[in-house]
C-alpha cells in the first residue's frame, strides 16, 4: 500500500510540473499570437518543451518487438549433475526468436539485438524425457514482456561416454609406384559423451586424409566424422568430445618389385642324408614389391631369404623361410615366402659289360645278319637304379620295323621307362645291320655277320 502511494504522489509531481509548464507555454502563445516571426519561435518552443516532457518523465513508454534473436543454452552443468544429455539439438528453434519490451519513449531507440539475450534455461530438467523448457530473456533497456515462442519440446536421455576408435580412410589420386601408411594417429582413440542411444550407436572415428598432393611423408590434422557400425556417419550435434580434431603421421614411399634369389647357396644350408643331393628349388611367390628409400631399391637387384636346413633329408619338402633384411625396408609385400627343395639321389654311373642286343619286327622273307648283339654301356643315374642294372642286367632291342633290304646303321634303345633319370651311352654307338631277300623256298634267317 505505501508503494502504491509512494508512486501516485510522484505520479501527481509529474503531472504538476509539466501543468506548469503547459500554462506557460499558453501565456507565451497568447502573448506572441499576432506576430507572425514570434509565432514560428513559439512552435519551435513548444516542440522542444513537449520533447523535453516525454525524455524527462519515465511514466511515459512504449512496447518494442525485437525479432531474429539467438538464443544460449545454459544450465548444461545441471545436466551432467543429475546424469542427463540433450538429445534434440535446438539450435534452429534457438536462431528465430522474437521478444517484446515494455521501454521508456526516452530510451526506445536503444533497445536492439546488441542488449537482448534470450537463453534456454536446462536448471528445470531434472528427469529424462520429453520436456517443455522455457525461454528466459533480459535487456538493459525497460522490461520483457513477452518471448515468442516462451519454450521449446526437447528431449532428453542418461547421459553415457565411451571410447571411440580412430580409422583412417586415405582419399585422393594415389600413385601405383608409391606405398602409403599411416604411421599412427594422435589420439588413437577419442572420448565420445551425450545421449546414450546415439553414443551407443557409434562404431568409430573416422578422419579423411587427401593424399593427393604428396609423394612423400607428411602430417595432416584433419577433422573427423562419427560412424555407425554400417559406415553412416551420425550427424548429431549435442555430443561432447574429447578431441575436434585428429593428428595423421602419414608413411609415402617409393616401391620396386624385386626377384628373390634361387640359387641353391642362397636358399638352403647343411647336407641331405648320405646318398642324396639338393637337386633343385623354387620360391613362391618369386618376387616381392618393396618400399625404401630410392637410394636404396636402386641398389638391390634381387631379394634372399634365410636359408632352410636340408641337414639329414632324404625327400623333397616344402618350407616356410622369412625375407632377410627386412629391416632396411619400409614395407614388403609378404614376411614370408613358400620354398619348394626337391632331393633326388646323388647320380653315380657305371659300365655295364654284355648288354644283349635284340632284333624285333623284322620283315618277312628277309634275313638278317648283324656286325654284333652284344654291347657294353655306360649307365649314368640315381645310385639306386646304377645299382639296380648292375645287379640284373640289361638289354637292348633294335627295331626293325618298315625296313626293307638293305645296309643300316641302326642306335639299340634302352628301357628307359623302367629307369626314369637314367641315360645309357653305348660304347660303340650304332650297330651295322644288313637285311637280305631270302631265296624262294627258304626261311629267313639271323645271325652274326
Amino acid at each position: 500500500m505505501k508503494n502504491k502511494l509512494a508512486r501516485f504522489r510522484k505520479w501527481l509531481e509529474s503531472h504538476r510540473v509539466t501543468n506548469v509548464l503547459l500554462g506557460a507555454a499558453r501565456a507565451l502563445w497568447g502573448l506572441l499570437s499576432h506576430n507572425l516571426g514570434l509565432k514560428a519561435l513559439s512552435l519551435v518552443m513548444a516542440v522542444l518543451l513537449w520533447n523535453y516532457v516525454i525524455t524527462t518523465n519515465t511514466s511515459i513508454t512504449r512496447t518494442k518487438t525485437v525479432s531474429g534473436l539467438t538464443g544460449y543454452i545454459t544450465g548444461q552443468s545441471s545436466l551432467d549433475t543429475y546424469g542427463l544429455a540433450l538429445l534434440d539439438d535446438p539450435s534452429e528453434v534457438l536462431s528465430d526468436i522474437s521478444v517484446v519490451v515494455e521501454v521508456a519513449q526516452s530510451e526506445y531507440a536503444y533497445v536492439s539485438h546488441n542488449n537482448l539475450q534470450v537463453a534456454l534455461d536446462l536448471n528445470s530438467v531434472r528427469t529424462a524425457g520429453t520436456q517443455e523448457v522455457p525461454l528466459v530473456a533480459s535487456t538493459s533497456y525497460g522490461r520483457v514482456v513477452r518471448v515468442m515462442p516462451d519454450t521449446v519440446t526437447l528431449t532428453f536421455e542418461t547421459l553415457d561416454s565411451r571410447m571411440i576408435p580412430v580409422n583412417v580412410e586415405l582419399v585422393g589420386d594415389t600413385r601405383s609406384d608409391r606405398w602409403y601408411n599411416v604411421n599412427r594417429t594422435n589420439p588413437t582413440a577419442v572420448t565420445i559423451s551425450g545421449a546414450a542411444s546415439v553414443v551407443q550407436s557409434i562404431a568409430s572415428a573416422c578422419v579423411y586424409v587427401d593424399v593427393s598432393d604428396y609423394a612423400g611423408p607428411f602430417v595432416a590434422a584433419d577433422r573427423y566424422v562419427l560412424l555407425d557400425r554400417e559406415g553412416n556417419e551420425i550427424t548429431a550435434s549435442m555430443l561432447n568430445r574429447s578431441s575436434s580434431s585428429i593428428t595423421v603421421y602419414m608413411d609415402i614411399y617409393p616401391t620396386k618389385e624385386i626377384p628373390i634369389s634361387t640359387q641353391i647357396e642362397n636358399v638352403v644350408s647343411g647336407e641331405p642324408a648320405e646318398g642324396y643331393v639338393v637337386e633343385s628349388v623354387s620360391i613362391q611367390p618369386e618376387s616381392l614389391v618393396v618400399a625404401a628409400d630410392q637410394e636404396l631399391l636402386d641398389s638391390i637387384s634381387e631379394l634372399q631369404i634365410h636359408p632352410i636346413s636340408v641337414t639329414g633329408r632324404s625327400q623333397s619338402f616344402t618350407a616356410r623361410a622369412s625375407v632377410a633384411s627386412l629391416s632396411s625396408f619400409k614395407s614388403v609385400s609378404a614376411d614370408e615366402v613358400y620354398v619348394n627343395v626337391t632331393i633326388a639321389e646323388a647320380a653315380t654311373s657305371a659300365w655295364i659289360d654284355g648288354v644283349k642286343v635284340s632284333f624285333i619286327n623284322r620283315g618277312d622273307g628277309l634275313n638278317l645278319t648283324y656286325a654284333t648283339d652284344e654291347i657294353r654301356v655306360y649307365v649314368t643315374g640315381p645310385r639306386s637304379a646304377v645299382e639296380e642294372i648292375e645287379q640284373t642286367g640289361l638289354a637292348a632291342t633294335i627295331d626293325l620295323t618298315g625296313l626293307t633290304a638293305g645296309t643300316y646303321s641302326l642306335m639299340p634303345s634302352f628301357p628307359v621307362d623302367t629307369y626314369p633319370g637314367v641315360t645309357f651311352t653305348p660304347e660303340q654307338g650304332e650297330i651295322e645291320v644288313t637285311l637280305t631277300e631270302a631265296e624262294e623256298g627258304a626261311s629267313a634267317t639271323g645271325g652274326n655277320q
